[in-house]
């Protein structure tokens, strides 16, 4: 895209809990309401934006979700950011979908001047205030209201813009001029892109120079949104990628990051063989430490009362993933609430393999992922049996069906 996609997409909503503060607005400080926007970029009709802004206990959040058609295929973009009560940006996360890909950006600011970018330090953006997503119309109003301008003053600043869809950051020095009550003169440094952008009372976007309209503003549920990686408790559990102690390990697991689907072999003690399907997702959770799944048989669009029990073993459970350092092996718990199977394993990579040990039912069980590649892996359980020989149990072949930027696998053992 070019300059003039910082101001190019469609958000759908997302909300935070209400909790009331007193943040730095246009010219004084004052309450900033809470309501949602919607923008059309005028300009060619490609894009649209739904988004939030919200106050919370100690600043202010905004977000949403964008949807644009990007040389003719859907880009769609989730995001939600935080900035503390003088309007400085601290954390802003997006995810992505795109020609069946996903990816996702984390950026944090300490407030201090140290970015980081999904966990790693970023000396790139230092001296960087304000994060510009180069898709959305709604990052004007972080400088508007930060640096709260008098009529005809301007200022020059620095920001993390983030293009799109391949998610690079760059710095971009860029300058606001308050030319009226309502009115900024913006203009890229680097480019020479001018524009005149409208702002209401609260400093968000109202008109920009052509390019982006708002369609519409009101009031904000309260009702937190399920989207992913949204606020709530998705967000407070995924992360977009292994945390900086993780480095050494994290390609173990970490080629898993993303979805898969999977042709299911159930294998029965007197030889009966069930077939199905399934679907299984993974993601980095709790600040980068692990890796947690959601395994689904039959998948989701296959699941109802009377379709399930004719078909592979029921499964809707979780699995979590977290490198015991004092070990050097990874431990793997797996709950199933469909069957009450809980399950404990540990094990570790090797070359082209990963194999895990654990007990179930009071046996011996083994878990596998073999012929392990970036687009596909067959996993294996088995149990040990009594003559000390192990028997398949399930056979699952996957192959993948989105991409989450994930680790590639790495060659060699742990």
């Amino acid at each position: 895209m070019g300059d003039y996609s910082r101001r190019t997409v469609l958000i759908g909503a997302a909300v935070l809990p209400l909790v009331p503060s007193r943040l730095l607005a246009t010219g004084d400080m004052r309450m900033v309401r809470d309501k949602e926007i919607i923008w059309r970029r005028v300009m060619d009709d490609l894009s649209f934006e739904h988004a939030y802004v919200r106050q919370g206990p100690s600043g202010l959040s905004f977000g949403g979700t964008v949807l644009v058609s990007e040389k003719g295929a859907p880009l769609r973009i989730e995001y939600q950011g935080d900035c503390d009560d003088m309007w400085q940006t601290r954390k802003v996360a997006l995810a992505q979908t795109y020609h069946g890909s996903a990816a996702s950006l984390l950026l944090e600011h300490d407030g201090r001047g140290t970015w980081r970018r999904n966990g790693a330090t970023a000396p790139d953006l230092a001296g960087c205030t304000d994060v510009d997503l180069g898709v959305s119309p709604s990052t004007n109003a972080l400088p508007v209201n930060r640096l709260r301008l008098a009529p005809g003053a301007s200022s020059t600043i620095r920001a993390a813009w983030v293009r799109f869809p391949s998610l690079d950051v760059e710095v971009a020095e860029q300058s606001y001029q308050r030319i009226a009550d309502r009115r900024y003169h913006y203009r890229s440094l680097a480019s020479g892109f001018e524009a005149q952008v409208e702002v209401d009372e609260d400093g968000f976007p109202t008109d920009y120079a052509g390019i982006w309209l708002r369609l519409g503003a009101g009031g904000l549920a309260r009702q937190p949104s399920a989207m992913h990686g949204q606020p709530g408790f998705a967000g407070a559990l995924v992360s977009p990628g292994p945390a900086d102690d993780m480095a050494d390990v994290a390609a173990d697991f970490g080629w898993l990051v993303g979805g898969w689907s999977a042709d299911v072999f159930d294998y029965d003690p007197d030889g009966e063989v069930r077939t199905g399907a399934g679907e299984w997702w993974f993601s980095w959770v709790l600040e980068g430490r692990a890796i947690q799944d959601v395994w689904i048989s039959p998948p989701r669009a296959l699941r109802c009362a009377s379709c399930a029990p004719q078909t592979a073993n029921n499964r809707y459970g979780t699995s979590l993933r977290h490198f015991d350092r004092d070990e050097g092996l990874w431990r793997i718990t797996w709950i199933n609430p469909v069957s009450g199977a809980v399950n404990a394993l540990s094990g570790r990579r090797d070359g082209n393999r990963i194999v895990l040990l654990g007990e179930g039912d009071g046996d011996s069980i083994r878990w596998s992922f073999n012929d392990i590649s970036n687009q596909s892996f067959v996993w294996t359980g088995e149990r040990l049996g009594k003559d000390g020989t192990w028997r398949k149990e399930a056979e699952f072949r996957l192959r993948r069906i989105a991409s989450m930027r994930a680790v590639s696998p790495r060659q060699g053992s742990v």
